[in-house]
């Protein structure tokens, strides 16, 4: 009786310490069937949040080691301490526990359907019931910062250790991404929305019917050429920057001028901030460099002049280091996704570190058919040593920097092994004459440079691929591309198939 007591004994103590051990991990459950907590699970972190510079050096220390930084990669008490910094806004991805990887699936989830309403309402639950569990009032409005109505992702304000660690043990959960992070190391930006100041040289372009300016890189890649075969018509190219300007009528009112007279229109939108239309230049250029009118008013063409052209602002300026900056490139991303119209995406903005949110956007688009193009990016001193950024990192992305006229990487441009094309913009003599877009208003040509032109303008020449055999698929105008670019055979480790050849890779379309 004894043995029997003692074993009973025992048996109690161990069934309560597990019950606690689950408590610690997952102590909002509630019981709820919808959520499924994983079998190795993390506890809740112990003591003090890790200082700022500590996390920063671990980042920067990823980053030197493997050039990339992921969230993943980091343990929950790091988590939680990088959420303590700047407007303390997580992402949660998440997922009924029964499916596997939603990166194919992404674009036909129908997260209003039962399953995956149901995960989602459970997750606010388990969040509220953390956040009240000692007698506060926290309602829904107060804590979620956007709540997605496409993509399965809610984002927060949330720094309750509890409650993250209760989310991170769950297979419900996709990602945990804090979205305001930044090393202090480095200066948040306020990038590429000034214009250039550099005086226009003569020599930097040659003049076109019906009376306007084309810039000296455009004969590098052999554009005039194309246009005696294909201008673009009949493609949308999507522009997601940082804003357009209100006083450039050759983007808006004559963007049918001169030979551009055909049935294109322009269209905008935005996802950050109140309005498309802000000072930033950067957007500006962008759109005069895909699609800017072969006019007659002396300004300069853009590469794809008959194409349509759909504006989405979703950034301040180009470096995405604000959270409502990531979600308004992924909202950008879903919106580009959801038009038929719209065959090719240009984005000249990025980040140095992965991003899930981003990716879901990337992945939302790319699966609807979207052909993309991204800035492998546009260095500044503290970023020298980093190779491509994201979203041009990404599989799904053309990744596109900048080189002088001999080839070489331009000044400012990064470049890596993911690298896919090249685009001659850089004088070899200086660095500041670059290719020419239209300006704020106006009609004087204004230089803009880095991998940030050399992306609009691939994005332009892809769109006249693409008009010269509207048939063909998306991977059909990339083979042309890659086919016929300088290094077709031989791709070179840090800027992939080199440069593009539009005159080659339009007349190879016209085979396919």
């Amino acid at each position: 009786m004894k043995r029997i007591l003692i074993f009973l004994c025992s048996l109690l103590l161990v069934t309560i310490v597990a019950c606690k051990h689950n408590e610690l991990t997952n102590p909002f459950s509630g019981g709820n069937d919808v959520l499924k907590q994983k079998q190795n699970t993390v506890e809740v972190p112990v003591g003090d949040p890790f200082a700022k510079e500590d996390i920063d050096n671990l980042v920067i220390k990823f980053l030197y080691e493997k050039n990339d930084f992921k969230w993943e990669w980091v343990d929950i008490k790091t988590l939680w301490s990088a959420l303590q910094e700047g407007e303390h806004t997580v992402a949660i991805g998440y997922k009924p526990y029964s499916i596997g990887d939603v990166n194919a699936i992404i674009h036909t989830i129908n997260i209003k359907s039962t399953e995956w309403k149901n995960v989602h309402d459970a997750i606010i639950k388990l969040v509220l019931d953390g956040l009240n569990k000692n007698g506060a009032s926290v309602t829904a409005k107060d804590i979620i910062v956007e709540d997605d109505q496409v993509l399965p992702i809610i984002t927060f304000h949330l720094t309750d250790k509890d409650v993250l660690t209760a989310l991170c043990n769950l297979e419900n959960i996709r990602y945990i991404e804090p979205l305001d992070y930044w090393p202090y190391q480095i200066e948040r930006s306020a990038s590429g929305c000034s214009a250039s100041t550099t005086a226009l040289d003569v020599t930097d372009y040659s003049t076109t019917t019906p009376a306007c300016i084309v810039p000296w890189n455009y004969n590098s890649v052999n554009i005039p050429t194309a246009w005696n075969t294909a201008q673009g018509e009949g493609i949308t190219i999507g522009v997601i920057d940082a804003g357009i300007s209100s006083t450039q009528p050759l983007l808006g009112a004559q963007f049918t001028n001169g030979y551009s007279n055909n049935n294109r229109t322009v269209t905008t939108g935005y996802t950050y901030g109140t309005s498309a239309y802000t000072s930033c230049t950067h957007g500006t250029s962008m759109c005069g460099l895909a699609t800017g009118p072969r006019n007659d008013q002396n300004a300069v063409t853009g590469v794809a002049y008959k194409s349509s052209l759909y504006f989405v602002r979703a950034c301040y300026d180009v470096v995405l280091d604000e959270s409502a900056e990531k979600l308004g490139v992924k909202n950008a991303l879903v919106l580009m996704g959801n038009r038929p119209d719209v065959k090719i995406v240009s984005m000249s903005v990025g980040y140095p570190f992965s991003s899930s949110v981003l990716y879901d956007g990337v992945t939302y688009a790319y699966n609807n058919g979207k052909m993309l193009f991204a800035a492998a990016g546009t260095s500044y001193s503290w970023t020298s040593w980093w190779g491509v950024i994201y979203p041009a990192n990404y599989s799904q992305c053309n990744a596109i920097t900048g080189v002088k006229e001999n080839n070489v990487t331009c000044t400012v441009c990064h470049d890596g092994s993911q690298v896919d094309f090249t685009i001659p913009m850089e004088r070899n003599s200086n660095s500041n004459r670059n290719s020419l877009s239209l300006p704020f208003s106006g009609i004087t040509p204004t230089y803009i440079g880095g991998s940030s032109c050399a992306t609009a303008t691939a994005a332009g020449i892809a769109a006249l691929v693409w008009s010269a055999k509207p048939s063909i698929t998306r991977e059909q105008v990339f083979n042309c591309l890659k086919s016929t670019a300088q290094f077709a055979n031989n791709p070179n480790s840090s800027t992939g198939y080199g440069n593009l050849n539009a005159s080659g890779a339009v007349n190879m379309a016209l085979t396919q």
